[in-house]
């Protein structure tokens, strides 16, 4: 009897372990690329600026520039600009040669301070850039527009991919006469923002009439999501 038992269980296991078997060869899967870009307008930037002076001597130059970067500070301060938003990014002093000369003498020093602006209302940007140019900036170098809160934005670009990669996925099961039913597996590694640029825009001091703001266009940004989904059809 309990040889007949131990049979009766082993044959069992066997047809449920060989239906289970039968049921993974018989998955039929498809596997689609889902993507979406959502277009945000950007509501903070980073301006970069910097200051170059010479001098006929190193300390010289060197004072020369910190009283225009001091300059410049104190009118951001008065703009709402905290000090934690302002920041230095790069700072070099060095010798400059005589360019009709042979023998490297040195003829004077020049100083380059650069900093960083964080602005957290878009509309200062080219106010910013007037008061840093008004204040004796050399060059505007750079302006990065971005997001405070991006995470919201990443999350709906992340959905409407997925949404696309389960249209895809319905438009062929269904022009195969098949039903998506589950889902197997889901990549999603791959949501960024890309954020604008500005390079070298150079808003260099000139005499021209500074009463009006700086023409900046901020424009939009893109929040792209893409990912890959295996379904399940049958």
């Amino acid at each position: 009897m309990r040889k007949f038992t131990l049979v009766s269980m082993i044959m069992a296991l066997c047809i449920l372990f060989s239906c289970s078997l039968v049921q993974a060869q018989e998955m039929r899967t498809i596997a689609v690329d889902g993507s979406s870009t959502i277009k945000v307008a950007p509501n903070k930037a980073t301006v970069s600026i910097s200051i170059t002076n010479s001098a006929k001597n190193s300390k010289e130059a060197a004072n020369k520039n910190a009283a225009v970067m001091n300059k410049i500070q104190s009118a951001l301060l008065g703009l709402t600009i905290t000090e934690e938003n302002i920041q230095t990014t790069n700072y070099s002093l060095y010798p400059i040669y005589d360019a009709k000369s042979n023998s490297r003498e040195i003829t004077g020093y020049s100083v380059t301070n650069e900093i960083s602006v964080n602005i957290d209302n878009i509309a200062l940007v080219g106010i910013v850039i007037d008061t840093a140019i008004n204040s004796g900036a050399s060059n505007v170098d750079s302006i990065e527009f971005g997001l405070k809160d991006s995470q919201q934005y990443k999350e709906k670009a992340l959905r409407e991919a997925i949404l696309d990669a389960k249209r895809k996925a319905e438009v062929v099961a269904s022009t195969l006469g098949k039903n998506i039913v589950n889902v197997v597996s889901v990549n999603t590694n791959n949501t960024y923002i890309e954020t604008r640029n500005m390079n070298n825009a150079m808003y260099m001091k000139s005499s021209a009439d500074m009463s009006a703001s700086s023409p900046v266009q901020e424009g939009e940004i893109n929040v792209r999501s893409n990912v890959s989904v295996v379904f399940e059809m049958n």
